[in-house]
C-alpha cells in the first residue's frame, strides 16, 4: 500500500509543468531534432498539438476508372453504345447531348457496358460520354463519340422472272386465267438414253404396262410387244420400247400393240404413260392443261386418256375393277366414246353426224387408294360426267383434236376442236362436265396415255384392226402457279427376249427375295424436298410387306391398298432419306414376302432447288 504524500505531488506537478514549456520551445524550430525518452512521451496528453499531426498524409480509396472505347452505332430511331467495362464499377451513367461538348443529360444507368437508347429521330445526330460508378463517387467522363440514327432501307421487291405466254405457234392454250408454266412442242428429239425415247428425260417419264403380259411360268415379265410405228416420213417400221417414243416434224409420235400372238380377237389391254416432271397446281382456283391428240380410234379400241396423280406413281390406271394401278389420289379422263358414221352414240345431238366423232366417255376419280369410277365400279359417289357435245375424229397421226380441261377440286370442264381446225375460244367446244368431284388433292403430276383394249374389237365394222396404233400429240401446257420441279432417274427397262419379238420389261422376285435394278446417273449435289422410289408391280397374291432397299438401306412397307384384289398391276412410290442415295449408280432391290414381278423403276428427287418452268428455250438441266 503506497502512503499518501502531499509534497512529493506538488514537485511532481513542478517538473512536470517545465518539461512542457521545454516541448513547446523546441516546437517552433521546424528543423530540430526532438528528443524524449519513453517516460516522457507515455505521459504526454492525449490532445497532442495541430502541427504535430500536420505532417502525416492523408489514407482515401480511388475512384472507378474512367470508361474508354466506347463505341455508338446508329439504327432505326435508336442507338446502341458499347465500351470496355471499368474496373470495380458498379454501375454507369450514359449522357447525351444534342450538340457536341454538351451540355449532357442522363439517359441510362446501366450495370453492363452496353447501353441502347432509344426512342431517337432519324437524321439527327446525338451526342454521347458515360462515366463509372463504385461506392465511392462517379468517374470523369469519358471520351465522346456520336451517332445517327436512320430508317432501314427498304428491300426492293424482286422483279419476278417474266413468264412467256403461250403463242400463236407455241402451245396455243386458249382457256387459262394465270400464265403458262410449262410449255412443250416438241420441236426435235432430245432423248437422254432413258425409258422415255426421244424426249428429254429430265423433262418427262415414260412408263408402260400390259395386262396379259405377266406369266411366271412362261418368264413374262411385263411383256411389252414390239409394234409398228407410223413415222413421220410415211414408213412404219417396227420398234421396241423406248424407240416406240419418237419425236419428228415437231410433233411427238408413241406406239403400242395390244396383240402378241397376231391372232384375231387376242389381243388385251395395254396403257404407255408419259407425265412431265413438273407439277401443275390448282389450290384455290380453277387451273387449265391443254394438249393436241389425234383422237382417231374407237369403241373397244384405243384412245387416249388423261390422268392425275398426287405422286409420279407409274401408270397410274384402271380397267374397270379388274386392273387397279390407282395413285393415292388422283383421277382419271377417257376420250373413248366414239359414234360411226350416221350414228349418234354417246353425242347429244346429231351435228357433224355424217362424220366420225369422239367425246368423253366416263371418269375415275380415287381417294385414298379408293376408286369411285362412273362406270360403275368402286365406291360410288355422287361424282357425274354430263356429256354435253362431240367433235370430228382425227384422220390419224398429224391430224389432231386441241383439248383444255379446266379444273378445280370440285369440278372438271372438259373442251375440244374438231381435227386440224386451229384453237381458238370460238372453236372450242365445251364437250362435257364433271360434277362432284369432290378432288382429294390440289396438286399433282398430268399423265398421257394410249390406252388400248383389244383392239381387233373395234366395234366398227368399216374400220381395220388397230392393235398396231400410232398416236401423235403436241402443244402440252398447263397454267400457273409455278411450284417446282422434280428430277427423276430411271432403271432402264429390262431386256428379256420374250415371244414374237416382244420384250420382259420387268424382272422376278421370289418370296423373301429381290430383284436388282441399277439406277444410273446420280447427281453429286443431291439438295430435294424429299427422295423416292417409284415402281410397279404384279403378284398372284398380295403381300403384307414390301421389301425396298437401295444401297443396301432396306425399308419395309405394309400392304397400302384397302382392297385385295389379286392379279392386277399397281402402282407405289416409297419415301426414303436422302442420305441412302449415292452420286452416280444407285442400286435398289425390290422384293415382298410372296412371289412379284417389278417394273418402271425410278428414283424421283422432289423439289430441287434452282429448277425453272419448262417452257421454250429453258435450261432443263439438272441445276448446278
Amino acid at each position: 500500500m503506497f502512503k499518501h504524500c502531499p509534497k512529493l505531488i506538488a514537485l511532481r506537478g513542478l517538473m512536470l509543468a517545465g518539461c512542457l514549456v521545454i516541448l513547446v520551445g523546441c516546437a517552433g524550430t521546424a528543423n530540430a531534432p526532438v528528443t524524449s525518452n519513453s517516460t516522457a512521451t507515455a505521459s504526454a496528453p492525449a490532445t497532442a498539438p495541430a502541427p504535430a499531426k500536420a505532417s502525416a498524409p492523408a489514407t482515401t480509396s480511388a475512384l472507378a476508372a474512367v470508361p474508354t472505347n466506347l463505341t455508338a452505332t446508329g439504327g432505326n430511331a435508336q442507338a446502341s453504345l458499347a465500351w470496355s467495362a471499368s474496373s470495380g464499377a458498379t454501375s454507369y451513367h450514359v449522357k447525351r447531348a444534342a450538340t457536341s461538348g454538351g451540355p449532357y443529360t442522363q439517359v441510362g444507368a446501366p450495370t453492363a457496358a452496353s447501353y441502347t437508347d432509344t426512342s431517337l429521330s432519324n437524321g439527327t445526330t446525338y451526342y454521347y460520354v458515360v462515366s463509372a460508378l463504385d461506392s465511392t463517387g462517379e468517374s470523369a467522363n469519358s471520351a465522346q463519340v456520336s451517332a445517327l440514327p436512320v430508317a432501314p432501307t427498304p428491300t426492293p421487291t424482286p422483279t419476278p422472272t417474266p413468264t412467256p405466254s403461250p403463242t400463236a405457234s407455241g402451245c396455243g392454250m386458249q382457256l387459262g386465267t394465270t400464265a403458262v408454266t410449262f410449255c412443250e412442242t416438241f420441236d426435235a428429239p432430245a432423248g437422254t438414253g432413258t425409258r422415255s425415247g426421244d424426249l428429254n428425260g429430265n423433262v418427262w417419264g415414260v412408263s408402260r404396262a400390259i395386262g396379259d403380259g405377266v406369266n411366271f411360268g412362261q418368264s413374262w415379265y411385263n411383256q411389252w410387244n414390239a409394234t409398228t410405228i407410223q413415222k413421220c416420213d410415211g414408213t412404219t417400221p417396227t420398234v421396241n420400247a423406248p424407240n416406240d417414243v419418237i419425236i419428228c416434224n415437231g410433233q411427238l409420235r408413241e406406239a403400242s400393240n395390244d396383240n402378241n400372238s397376231g391372232g384375231l380377237d387376242a389381243g388385251t389391254v395395254t396403257t404407255l404413260a408419259m407425265y412431265p416432271k413438273q407439277p401443275f397446281d390448282f389450290a384455290g382456283r380453277t387451273g387449265t392443261v391443254s394438249f393436241d391428240v389425234s383422237n382417231d380410234g374407237g369403241n373397244h379400241s384405243v384412245w387416249p386418256e388423261f390422268w392425275m396423280s398426287d405422286l409420279p406413281v407409274p401408270t397410274p390406271f384402271n380397267h374397270f375393277d379388274s386392273w387397279q394401278a390407282l395413285p393415292a389420289n388422283g383421277f382419271g379422263i377417257r376420250f373413248a366414246a366414239f359414234a360411226p358414221i350416221g350414228q349418234q352414240g354417246s353425242c347429244p345431238n346429231a351435228n357433224n353426224i355424217n362424220q366420225l366423232r369422239w367425246t368423253l366417255e366416263s371418269a375415275a376419280v380415287v381417294r385414298g387408294y379408293v376408286l369411285d369410277d362412273t362406270n360403275g365400279f368402286g365406291t360410288r359417289t355422287a361424282m357425274n360426267v354430263t356429256i354435253l357435245d362431240c367433235v370430228i375424229e382425227s384422220s390419224g397421226p398429224g391430224n389432231m383434236n386441241h383439248i383444255e380441261l379446266r379444273i378445280s377440286q370440285n369440278q372438271i370442264d372438259v373442251y375440244a376442236t374438231d381435227a386440224g381446225v386451229a384453237a381458238s375460244p370460238a372453236t372450242l367446244k365445251h364437250i362435257a362436265v364433271i360434277t362432284n368431284a369432290n378432288l382429294s388433292f390440289t396438286r399433282g403430276l398430268v399423265w398421257f396415255e394410249d390406252v388400248h383394249y383389244n383392239a381387233d374389237k373395234i366395234l366398227d365394222t368399216t374400220r381395220p384392226s388397230q392393235r398396231q396404233h400410232t398416236f401423235s400429240w403436241d402443244n402440252v401446257a398447263f397454267d400457273g402457279p409455278f411450284t417446282y420441279r422434280d428430277f427423276a432417274y430411271d432403271a432402264l427397262d429390262n431386256t428379256l427376249p420374250g415371244q414374237n419379238g416382244a420384250v420382259s420389261l420387268g424382272k422376278f422376285s421370289l418370296p423373301t427375295q429381290t430383284s436388282s435394278w441399277n439406277v444410273a446417273g446420280m447427281p453429286a449435289n443431291r439438295q430435294a424436298a424429299a427422295a423416292r422410289v417409284l415402281f410397279n408391280f404384279f403378284g398372284n397374291d398380295n403381300p403384307t410387306t414390301l421389301n425396298v432397299i437401295v444401297n443396301g438401306h432396306t425399308h419395309s412397307v405394309p400392304w397400302p391398298y384397302p382392297d385385295q384384289i389379286t392379279n392386277t398391276w399397281r402402282a407405289f412410290a416409297v419415301t426414303i432419306p436422302l442420305t441412302d442415295l449415292v452420286t452416280g449408280t444407285n442400286v435398289v432391290q425390290l422384293g415382298a414376302d410372296v412371289a412379284e414381278v417389278f417394273s418402271n423403276v425410278d428414283i424421283v428427287l422432289v423439289n430441287v432447288p434452282g429448277g425453272v418452268p419448262v417452257l421454250p428455250g429453258s435450261n432443263n438441266a439438272y441445276p448446278d
